[in-house]
């Protein structure tokens, strides 16, 4: 869910509206979005506030008596005849909840009605795999793209080899832009930035030249190889 699906259902999910499903969905949302969570705030102020200043008043006096007449409890024994009803009705009820309870019980002990429709959706995961900076800026591109589409997405990016070098500070591409703007503002869209230090030893590349947003990890292969295999990540090599 976006933000665009949320401001369009905030107004449903406030007022109790919204299946379990879509409302959990909505609430992850919002925990991970401040913007959508201060404008969610402010509706549920905004209704509270109406809440405390609504009137109430009480029916009239002959409507009370139409209503009445309507039941036919006008005198004393339409009312005795039809306290006697609604208790009959209540027993009746009662009876058939509980035989039904009964049944399901022990006919069907096992059975679990919607349990399909009731399964979280899996998360999507997908590390994008980098191993020549050469397309770089074509590469943070698609990633960009992934999460228009999909903006709830985990997206880890692991470079090595020579797919370190965009990480690098003050790295450029081939007319000359900046890495590190696309980075960062890929970094607050939530995605992990992970680089090789095998390479960075192997290619005599010291700590201090990867840009500080980068995180380290020992081997960036071994690092895709269990993102895959422990963690359900999908794989993209770009």
């Amino acid at each position: 869910m976006n933000c665009q699906d949320t401001q369009r259902l905030a107004h449903a999910y406030l007022d109790f509206e919204l299946d379990l499903m879509t409302s959990l969905d909505l609430e992850t949302h919002l925990a991970k979005c401040s913007a959508c969570s201060a404008r969610h705030a402010q509706l549920r102020a905004l209704r509270d506030l109406k809440a405390r200043h609504l009137h109430f008043y009480s029916a009239p006096g002959a409507l009370k008596q139409r209503i009445t007449a309507a039941c036919g409890v006008t005198t004393a024994e339409g009312k005795i005849a039809y306290m006697r009803r609604w208790q009959t009705a209540t027993v009746v009820s009662i009876s058939l909840i509980a035989l039904a309870a009964l049944l399901t019980s022990v006919v069907v002990p096992h059975f679990q009605p919607g349990a399909s429709l009731m399964a979280a959706k899996p998360e999507e995961k997908m590390v994008y795999h980098i191993a020549t900076s050469a397309e770089a800026t074509h590469a943070l591109r698609n990633v960009s793209n992934h999460l228009a589409v999909s903006p709830n997405a985990r997206v880890i990016v692991v470079a090595h080899n020579q797919g370190v070098d965009f990480l690098l500070r003050g790295a450029t591409d081939k007319d000359g832009v900046a890495f590190d703007a696309p980075v960062t503002q890929l970094i607050t869209r939530g995605v992990t930035f992970r680089i090789c230090k095998n390479t960075l030893d192997r290619r005599n590349i010291g700590v201090d030249a990867v840009m500080p947003q980068v995180n380290m990890v020992p081997s960036g292969i071994a690092e895709i190889s269990r993102l895959q295999t422990q963690e359900g990540y999908a794989y993209m090599k770009l």
